[in-house]
């Protein structure tokens, strides 16, 4: 029997350890319907458009998104590359990602760091505030330093402070070139257990992919390398991956049709088309499956009623029966 060699024992010993590391941060595939409420009163007729979220953190539940964007403002954003500074790279995948989100139910926070950090916009709804969570983006320099922790301690403020929407899920976005000061890892941990649900991050070249891994890890959230500016965008609007680690999404409507792979955006989002509602239940079932394969699902049931409209013929209706029957009475 051939023995093998020590240092190709040691390179698959590391191979495998980089592969746990990279995929240890699905922690679990989740998806969920955050509407509408399968408590609701609905008619048979009526027309919705069920919407959910998947991700690969275990995240469940949730009637809506409070999210911190953590962005970078160090020196070494205004390095130039493609064309563009990093600095520019940020501010248009960022706007990208707020324009895809559902705007009824999603908060948006901008914080900026660099050697310290600062809240540009707290958490603003994005049906009312969107021009003003894209202006603050806007806002972001280039210049001083890289503390990332700085970052991420200003967003749990935020993410768990007045501004918060109860019952939403709490998440970051944190977004760098550099090498950070401290340890931000350790920043994560705390937020997590303030009661933040996951911290996702996004490397830029240049960036330090030890500690943006470990901070996604320690955040519950997903770790992603990102090397081109059109890249970034996809990721950030979904076209072409997302944040959260999902593959696709499949669902099936309340009328048998499957659809295969339905849109999300770049933090799990989606929404179906139009569903006119039948008499009884009505379920909807997604399935979202994780980069590695895993899966999950869940159903959404609407019970339908008879319109307003049957009620009040059916009882014009029981009214004339009952006229006609007094009348042969009679």
């Amino acid at each position: 029997m051939k023995k093998i060699p020590k240092y190709c024992f040691a390179l698959f010993m590391l191979a495998s350890a980089v592969f746990a590391t990279s995929s240890s941060t699905l922690a679990a595939v989740a998806v969920n319907w955050a509407g509408p409420s399968s408590s609701g009163v609905y008619f048979a007729g009526q027309v919705v458009n069920p919407f959910g979220n998947a991700n690969a953190s275990g995240i469940v539940g949730g009637s809506g998104l409070d999210l911190a964007l953590v962005l970078d403002s160090s020196g070494s954003m205004g390095a130039v590359n493609s064309g563009k500074t990093l600095n520019e790279w940020l501010q248009e995948a960022s706007t990208a990602l707020v324009n895809a989100l559902p705007t009824a139910s999603t908060s948006v926070s901008v914080i900026d760091f660099d050697s310290s950090a600062a809240i540009l916009q707290g958490l603003t709804p994005l049906s009312s505030g969107s021009a003003s969570v894209i202006s603050a983006i806007n806002a972001i320099d280039a210049s001083g330093g890289t503390n990332i922790g700085a970052g991420i301690d200003s967003a749990t403020t935020e993410l768990t402070g007045a501004n918060h929407t109860a019952g939403s899920t709490q998440m970051m976005v944190v977004v760098s070139d550099g090498f950070s000061s401290g340890d931000p890892a350790s920043n994560a941990l705390v937020a997590l257990g303030a009661g933040v649900d996951a911290i996702h991050t996004v490397g830029l070249p240049g960036h330090d992919a030890f500690t943006m891994q470990n901070i996604a890890t320690s955040g519950n959230g997903i770790y992603t390398n990102v090397s081109s500016l059109t890249g970034l965008i996809d990721l950030f609007n979904g076209t072409s991956g997302n944040l959260v680690g999902i593959d696709h999404v499949d669902v099936t409507m309340n009328n048998g049709v499957f659809i295969n792979d339905i849109a999300i955006d770049g933090l799990g989002n989606f929404v179906l088309p139009d569903a006119t509602l039948v008499l009884g239940d009505n379920v909807f079932t997604a399935v979202a499956y994780d980069t590695l394969g895993n899966s999950a699902s869940a159903e959404l049931i609407l019970t339908a009623v008879p319109e307003p409209s049957t009620y009040a013929m059916l009882g014009l209706g029981l009214l004339l029966l009952g006229w006609v029957n007094r009348r042969h009475i009679a």
